[in-house]
Parts: C-alpha cells; sequence; structure tokens
C-alpha cells in the first residue's frame, strides 16, 4: 500500500510547483477555502448517515494497511477442513461468522443462506462507504462556482465606488474554482477510485473464502478442501 501515500504527496508536490512556491499566498483565500473545505465537509455530513460515515473512516484508514488475501487466511481454512471445532487465530469476519454457526448446529441450508447474507452485508457495506465518496465528488466544484458568483457579485458592487480595491473580490472568485476543481479531482474521487479498486480486491478475497467455508460445511474430504485452498492461494 506504499503507492497511496507516495501519490498523495507527489500530486501535493505537483500542485504545488505548479502554483509556484512563492505565489502560494496568492491563493490561500480563507473565504474560498471556508466555502468550499467547509461546504464540502458539511454536505459530507448532512448527506450520509452516521453508520456510512463511521464505515467510510475505517475503509479510508484501512489503505494504509496491507489488503487481506487469501494466503493470511489458507492455513486456518486446512485446520477447520480436518476438523470444523478446531480453534483457530484469525480476524476474519466470515470465518468467525461460519464457526459460530457450526457452534450452533446449523443444518446444511440454513448455513448457506446465513453465510451468502453476510458476505452480501460484508461487501454492502464497502459499497456505501464508495458511492458515499462518488457522491461528494460533484459538490466540491458546485462550491467552487457558488465562491466565484460571490466573488463576480462583489466586484460589480465595487466598480463605480472611487479607490475600490478589486483584488480580494477577483481573488475570492477565481480561488474558490481552483479549490473546488482542487478538492474533487485531486483528493475525493482518486480516493473513491482506491476504495474501489480496493473493493473489487475484498470482494475475490471473500468469494474465495466463502465457497472453501462451504466445501467445509459439506464436510468434503480434507485432501481435497486442501488442494482446492492451495490452487486458491495460488
Amino acid at each position: 500500500m506504499i503507492s497511496f501515500p507516495i501519490g498523495f504527496i507527489a500530486t501535493a508536490l505537483i500542485f504545488l510547483f505548479s502554483m509556484g512556491i512563492e505565489n502560494l499566498p496568492l491563493y490561500m483565500n480563507m473565504h474560498s477555502a471556508l466555502l468550499v473545505g467547509g461546504g464540502t465537509i458539511s454536505i459530507l455530513l448532512f448527506a450520509n448517515p452516521l453508520s456510512v460515515l463511521r464505515r467510510l473512516g475505517r475503509d479510508v484508514l484501512q489503505l494504509f494497511r496491507p489488503v487481506s488475501k487469501f494466503d493470511d487466511v489458507k492455513d486456518d481454512l486446512k485446520k477447520l477442513a480436518s476438523d470444523r471445532t478446531a480453534s483457530v487465530q484469525t480476524k476474519d469476519e466470515l470465518i468467525i461468522y461460519a464457526q459460530d454457526l457450526w457452534a450452533q448446529g446449523s443444518n446444511t441450508e440454513l448455513f448457506i443462506v446465513l453465510l451468502s447474507q453476510k458476505k452480501q452485508e460484508l461487501e454492502q457495506k464497502q459499497v456505501d462507504a464508495i458511492q458515499a465518496l462518488k457522491n461528494l465528488s460533484k459538490y466540491p466544484p458546485a462550491l467552487g462556482m457558488a465562491g466565484t458568483v460571490m466573488g463576480i457579485v462583489t466586484l460589480f458592487q465595487t466598480l463605480e465606488a472611487k479607490g475600490a480595491k478589486m483584488g480580494p473580490a477577483l481573488a475570492m472568485a477565481m480561488t474558490a474554482t481552483f479549490f473546488g476543481l482542487a478538492i474533487a479531482n485531486a483528493i475525493i474521487m482518486p480516493l473513491a477510485d482506491r476504495l474501489q479498486l480496493k473493493q473489487i480486491s475484498e470482494k475475490s478475497y471473500l468469494k474465495n473464502v466463502y465457497q472453501v467455508l462451504l466445501l467445509i460445511n459439506n464436510e468434503e474430504a480434507s485432501l481435497l478442501v486442501e488442494d482446492e485452498v492451495g490452487s486458491r492461494a495460488a
């Protein structure tokens, strides 16, 4: 996951050098930053329930950690193939849930239904977080345009005034659009794309774990299950 922080830092540096470090104070218009940055955060809170926001926060933090790999649980699955009641040290939610179902004595049909629902629930949580970001990406440019309109209105009001300072009005008009485009295209959309790629990887991982758990639940021969685990890990 080293590419995530490297990409973020590289994007920030490209923006800084493109603007010109000596010109950086020109872009630091507090009115624009408050309107676009603060407005984006407010809309994020306004448009999403707390559960989605919590999930989004957890998913963003997960970007700094290794992606779940089938290799991480293959030994646990092989152990369960030999004995479903065996104690395994795993943090995988699907495996833990399957063990709970076995402990409760669920029959084969009920196990399949409940495990499928759990798998869909885990997948949907990731989809909700990604969709929240994609929905959010359309607002910063719109807020930037609103800031531009505000700046132009202020500019028009000062055109006939003697000694009027048009610089602050123009600065808000231009920097608001800049902040809107930068936040949407350099932060929110790349973050959503990154989460979506992670979600695709997680979905594939969950599918592999799910199918092996079904084999174990059907009490297939342990050697057959171990071969299946080995082929999926490869």
